[in-house]
């Protein structure tokens, strides 16, 4: 036989489960309400403006360029902006290849910038410009930017450029560094001048292929005279001596003009006439 509860022997448990739902929600309610009253003094002082902007090292550019540009600045509150349009406005800046922002523990940002790699000096009138990897051109602030890129002259065509800027980006750093300067001479043929005295004649099609042999090659060479090195289709040395040598002259006969006869002015020449000539004119 089941044993029979009485209701009153229930109550006091049921008003104990009852008080302690009412008070688990009231703590609740309070915790809540102190969340957002936290929430609301964070957001009106201080604590939740920009105390500290950092920025990675860059070449292109001083990294105040970078923060000027962002729109971002101290005193800024840490969540009134969007990372996004502060990467969209740093990407807009000559040179930026890609820029990526991030808050930081507490109230600092960072901002990491990464840059078109710069590979050569490029001729521009009076001046020289960076040439960039992607093929665009930045003037030259600082001329210690590059310490060993080469000069390009004559590079006015831009898809002549780019496959340059390809050759270039595929050389050996050894080899790149030896490169002095460049000249277009048109049909895809380059002169080369060498920081180790050498002129290297080639063609820009295969050009960092060939030029991994550059090391060897000069080894081989003569070491009384440098010259020039023709690699366009072969390979071919000959000194400066040889290769500049002015022609030898040739002493050429200049015939002398042949004396017309005189003629004495104001006389009629005598002009020998045939005999039917003359028999024409007494016919006449």
């Amino acid at each position: 036989m089941e044993k029979v509860i009485d209701i009153e022997d229930r109550i006091p448990s049921m008003r104990k489960k009852r008080r302690r739902r009412a008070n688990m929600s009231f703590l609740l309610l309070v915790v809540i309400f102190v969340l957002v009253l936290l929430a609301l003094l964070y957001f009106q002082s201080s604590l939740s403006d920009v105390s500290k902007i950092s920025i990675n090292e860059t070449v292109l550019q001083d990294s105040e360029v970078y923060k000027d540009q962002s729109g971002l600045y101290k005193g800024q509150s840490l969540w009134g902006f969007r990372a996004k349009d502060i990467e969209n406005n740093i990407q807009k800046i000559p040179g930026v290849k890609d820029a990526k922002v991030k808050r930081d523990f507490y109230n600092d940002v960072s901002i990491h910038v990464t840059e078109w790699e710069p590979v050569a000096y490029i001729e521009n009138q009076t001046q020289y410009d960076l040439l960039l990897e992607n093929g665009d051109r930045l003037e030259a602030t600082d001329p210690d930017i590059l310490s060993h890129a080469p000069i390009l002259s004559g590079f006015t065509e831009p898809d002549v450029t780019e496959r340059m800027i390809n050759q270039l980006q595929e050389m050996d750093s050894t080899v790149f560094e030896l490169l002095s300067e460049l000249r277009y001479e048109g049909e895809d043929k380059i002169d080369v001048f060498m920081s180790d005295g050498y002129e290297v004649h080639a063609l820009i099609l295969g050009f960092a292929d060939k030029m991994s042999y550059y090391p060897d090659i000069i080894a081989q060479l003569p070491k009384e005279e440098k010259g020039v090195l023709d690699i366009e289709i072969g390979v071919y040395f000959k000194t400066y001596t040889d290769f500049y040598k002015e022609p030898v002259p040739v002493d050429v006969e200049i015939p002398q003009p042949v004396e017309e006869p005189n003629v004495t002015k104001g006389k009629p020449a005598d002009v020998e006439t045939t005999k039917e000539e003359k028999s024409e004119q007494e016919t006449e």
